[in-house]
């Protein structure tokens, strides 16, 4: 067996039990009423189990498998910014641009060839997710925070998520146009971000080092009057 095998074994088998890691340490959390928490949790067994019997399922469904895996995948980082974001017209925003992008994956499934992974979907989840990351740090400046922003859940949850989606962003988009030799020599090391984001994942579900999940609503007349004209 080469070295690069061995290593990209060695990768998968750390990020796929990443993910059973997630709700594992969810047990030990005294707050397991939270939505938030709950939703990670379930995240880490679904996609654990998705992964585990990725290459049990036969070809000839891989199309629908890399379809239902980015849809899923979409649907749980959105729900996580849909559940931490207080303002109702974003949330609106975030379920509208969540039923446009489920539409597009059906229209997509249909009409494109089978490709290698669905490089234009990965890329416009990871798109849609930057801005509800924008929308939700927006939030940060209109809210009164008890503490720090990092004392928040919430925050590492989508410090994960821009991680795990903006560092393999370009070579997913372009993972078409390689050689299957490139692919094997360094497609494992986008592993690297997407364990990270389950490791901290798996803190926020412990809720060992975390305790504030959502933010409280700022009052208008705790926001400082910036106008100087």
């Amino acid at each position: 067996m080469g070295k690069i095998q061995t290593i990209e074994k060695l990768f998968t088998f750390i990020l796929v039990y990443s993910y059973l890691i997630i709700p594992f340490f969810f047990l030990f959390n005294k707050d397991k009423k939270n939505r938030a928490l709950i939703l990670v949790a379930i995240y880490g067994v679904l996609f654990f189990l998705f992964l585990q019997f990725y290459y049990d399922i036969p070809k000839d469904y891989r199309k629908i498998q890399q379809t239902v895996y980015t849809t899923l995948e979409f649907s749980f980082f959105a729900s996580i910014f849909w559940i931490t974001i207080k303002n109702s017209k974003v949330r609106n925003i975030i379920l509208i641009l969540w039923l446009l992008f489920t539409l597009y994956q059906v229209t997509y499934y249909f009409l494109s060839p089978l490709q290698k992974i669905d490089s234009v979907p990965v890329g416009i989840e990871t798109i849609l997710i930057f801005t509800f990351a924008f929308l939700y740090f927006q939030q940060y400046f209109k809210t009164n925070l008890t503490g720090n922003i990092y004392d928040y859940s919430s925050f590492w949850l989508v410090v994960g998520i821009v991680i795990y989606l903006g560092s393999s962003f370009f070579f997913n988009i372009l993972v078409n146009h390689v050689t299957q030799k490139q692919i094997e020599e360094y497609w494992h090391f986008t592993y690297l971000p997407e364990i990270f984001k389950n490791v901290l994942f798996t803190l926020v579900a412990s809720g060992l080092f975390f305790n504030k999940v959502e933010f409280t609503k700022m009052k208008s007349k705790d926001i400082p009057n910036l106008d100087m004209i």
